[in-house]
């Protein structure tokens, strides 16, 4: 593996360009704003992936403010310790650091007085958004075009995916010795994300659960502190960037002897993972794997009291892609989502998705698995290569 991952200004630098081009052109004469956060948030941030998209720039703790028109483009930062770094790595975007009070007047004068599409504002934070709010009260919401343009994967972005699940593959490769006998979770997380910082990774996220029954995934160190012990479940899940593309994976394992009850679960996530690999053929509506993986988790579950979270949900520069997340209904928790009732989208080669169908029944325990898959002209291609089987430790 390469020293250091490839970027798409590396393998393509004309497509963010691209990407801004084809945007302005759905908005017409509008102007464009784009608020994105910074990296440093991680999963749980939506704009970050669209500010990557058109731009290829990451604000890491800060947030920034991308302007755009046909005559001209603004990167408007919030860090003055952000600048030196964009001036190097995005000339092309006038990159400026502006204090907060100089936000509105620059903003007003980008937009002479014209109503801009936005996009990712609904995470920008209340300090910022009420000094520009007299700006475009009455602009668009354009975010939903943009998740339009993001869907289907160029092949450079491609690359980059794949590259991101080889890391994955790495990480799964080294669980049987991580995962040692009187180990902390928390401590084996530490070992295996810095691991995928050696192997090119921006970032990584595990949640590591072990215990007499695995229950739900546990992220956090004040969860994740009990020493593994024999006779353990354990299930594991890891999400990272390589420039900015997530790749993601589940697997699930056992210290000592399996119990039949964890097989016959281990074989009903299996099975749901088939079928909805089946079901990820271009022109079929995505509902159809998310349907195909509920009706076999629901025979697994054999009328038990059980539960489970989102089956799956799209990969791109964004942890849940939007657009194809939401066919994906959240069902952990107390007030789980409804399935659509509408198809979700329909499907295209150049799609890339994370199936990880799972499940969790009280008194036994839980399982779950789960692949990265690139849609092709001819069906579902895995990406990580790593064997879903049960991992044996020890």
């Amino acid at each position: 593996m390469a020293e250091l991952p490839p970027t798409l200004r590396g393998i393509d630098p004309t497509r963010h360009a691209k990407r801004r081009a084809a945007l302005l052109d759905l908005a017409k004469e509008q102007p464009v704003a784009v608020f994105g956060m910074g990296s440093a948030t991680g999963a749980g941030t939506r704009s970050h992936g669209g500010m990557r998209f058109l731009t290829g720039w990451d604000s890491h703790e800060s947030n920034a403010l991308l302007l755009l028109s046909q005559h001209e483009t603004r990167l408007l930062l919030t860090s003055p310790f952000m600048l030196p770094s964009a001036l190097e790595t995005v000339p092309d975007l006038s990159p400026q650091y502006l204090p907060a009070a100089q936000l509105p007047q620059t903003v007003a004068a980008f937009m002479d007085g014209q109503t801009p599409a936005l996009i990712g504002v609904d995470e920008m934070p209340m300090g910022m958004y009420r000094l520009l709010a007299p700006y475009w009260d009455n602009g668009s919401d354009f975010t939903s075009r943009l998740d339009d343009l993001r869907q289907v994967k160029a092949p450079a972005a491609l690359e980059l995916h794949r590259y991101g699940a080889a890391i994955c593959d790495r990480i799964f490769a080294a669980l049987p010795e991580v995962i040692q006998y009187g180990r902390r979770a928390r401590d084996s997380q530490r070992i295996l994300e810095n691991l995928a910082r050696e192997q090119g990774a921006d970032s990584c996220r595990t949640w590591l659960t072990i215990g007499p029954q695995a229950d739900y995934p546990r992220y956090w160190p004040e969860e994740t502190q009990r020493p593994a012990q024999a006779g353990d479940q354990m299930l594991f899940g890891v999400a990272l960037t390589v420039d900015g593309h997530w790749a993601h994976g589940l697997r699930m394992g056992h210290i000592g002897a399996v119990p039949p009850a964890i097989s016959r679960l281990h074989a009903g996530v299996a099975n749901a993972m088939d079928l909805g690999r089946a079901a990820l053929r271009p022109g079929r509506s995505i509902s159809d794997a998310v349907k195909a993986m509920a009706s076999c988790l629901d025979a697994a579950s054999d009328g038990a009291k059980n539960s489970s979270f989102r089956t799956g949900h799209g990969l791109g520069l964004t942890y849940e892609e939007p657009g194809l997340t939401a066919a994906f209904p959240q069902s952990f928790g107390a007030a789980p989502e409804p399935h659509p009732l509408d198809d979700g989208p329909i499907l295209k080669a150049g799609m890339i998705l994370e199936l990880h169908p799972n499940l969790f029944i009280n008194g036994i325990g839980g399982a779950a698995l789960g692949q990265m898959i690139e849609v092709t002209q001819t069906g579902a291609k895995p990406l990580l290569k790593s064997p879903l089987e049960l991992i044996t430790l020890v």
